[in-house]
C-alpha cells in the first residue's frame, strides 16, 4: 500500500519499520504530508508492506525515481498493489472526505510509460470492493493526472470535465502504469479533499488538503480493510 498526501493508516501488527532514506535508490519525499517511512506488518489479517513516502514528478525527480518503489515492491515478490492519493473533485457529486476508486485515467501532460494493452486498473478487484462498500461514501471514476506543482486553472478544470474527468491530482498515475507494466494487480483510490479550482470560489492550499485527508482517516481505513480482504489470491 502506497499512501498519498496526509493519508495515514495503522497496521494491526508491525514486524519492522524504517526510513525510506535508508534504502539505496529510494528518493526521500520532500513534500509535507509524506512521512518517508516503510513498514511491514499485518493488516486485516494479511501480510502487507506500507509505504508513506511518495515522490512526484514536479519535485524534479526522474520517472525512474518516482516509480522506484513500485519496482522494489515487485522485486520483493508482491503482486497486488494499492495506491492512495489525495485529489480535487471535478464531478459535482463528489464531496470532501469521500473515496473514489480509479477506473481509468487521463494524462493532462505527456507521460512516457509502458503498460500492457489491458486496463491499468484491476476491474474485478475494484468491482468487488465497490460491492462490499455499499452504503459507504465510496464511488468510482476517472482520475486526471497533472504534473503540478501548481493547482489547475478553472478553465483547465472545465476542459477536464468535458473530457470525462471526475477528480484531479498530481500523483498515482506514473506508479500505476509502472505496476501495470510489471503485470501487477493494481487498485487505486483517491481521497477527495476539495473541489477543484473554480468550483468552490476560494483559493486552494496544500494545508487544506492535508487537513481533510487526515479527517478522512476512518473512511480511508474502512476502504483499505475491504480492499485488502478482496485482493486477488494466488
Amino acid at each position: 500500500m502506497i499512501l498519498g498526501s496526509g493519508c495515514g493508516v495503522e497496521l494491526d501488527h508491525v514486524h519492522w519499520e524504517f526510513a525510506v532514506s535508508d534504502i539505496p535508490g529510494f528518493v526521500a519525499p520532500s513534500v509535507a504530508g509524506h512521512l518517508g517511512r516503510i513498514t511491514a506488518g499485518t493488516f486485516a489479517g494479511r501480510e502487507v508492506l506500507l509505504i508513506q513516502g511518495r515522490v512526484h514528478c514536479y519535485e524534479g525527480i526522474s520517472m525512474d525515481g518516482v516509480t522506484f518503489q513500485v519496482r522494489l515492491i515487485h522485486e520483493l515478490g508482491i503482486r497486488n498493489i494499492i495506491f492512495i492519493s489525495a485529489a480535487g473533485a471535478i464531478r459535482a457529486t463528489l464531496n470532501a472526505g469521500e473515496m473514489m476508486l480509479v477506473e481509468d485515467h487521463i494524462c493532462a501532460q505527456p507521460l512516457t510509460a509502458t503498460y500492457r494493452t489491458r486496463s491499468v486498473y484491476d476491474t474485478p478487484w475494484r468491482e468487488r470492493v465497490i460491492e462490499v462498500c455499499y452504503g459507504s461514501p465510496v464511488s468510482s471514476g476517472v482520475y486526471v493526472w497533472t504534473i503540478g506543482p501548481s493547482y489547475e486553472t478553472p478553465a483547465e478544470i472545465a476542459a477536464f470535465e468535458r473530457r470525462g474527468g471526475d477528480a484531479v491530482g498530481m500523483s498515482l498515475v506514473p506508479e500505476a502504469m509502472e505496476a501495470s507494466a510489471l503485470d501487477m494487480h493494481v487498485l487505486a483510490a483517491t481521497v477527495i479533499t476539495n473541489g477543484a479550482a473554480g468550483l468552490e470560489g476560494r483559493e486552494l492550499k496544500h494545508e487544506d488538503v492535508l487537513r481533510v485527508a487526515g479527517a478522512a482517516h476512518a473512511n480511508l481505513t474502512d476502504l483499505l480493510v475491504k480492499a485488502v480482504v478482496q485482493a486477488p489470491q494466488f
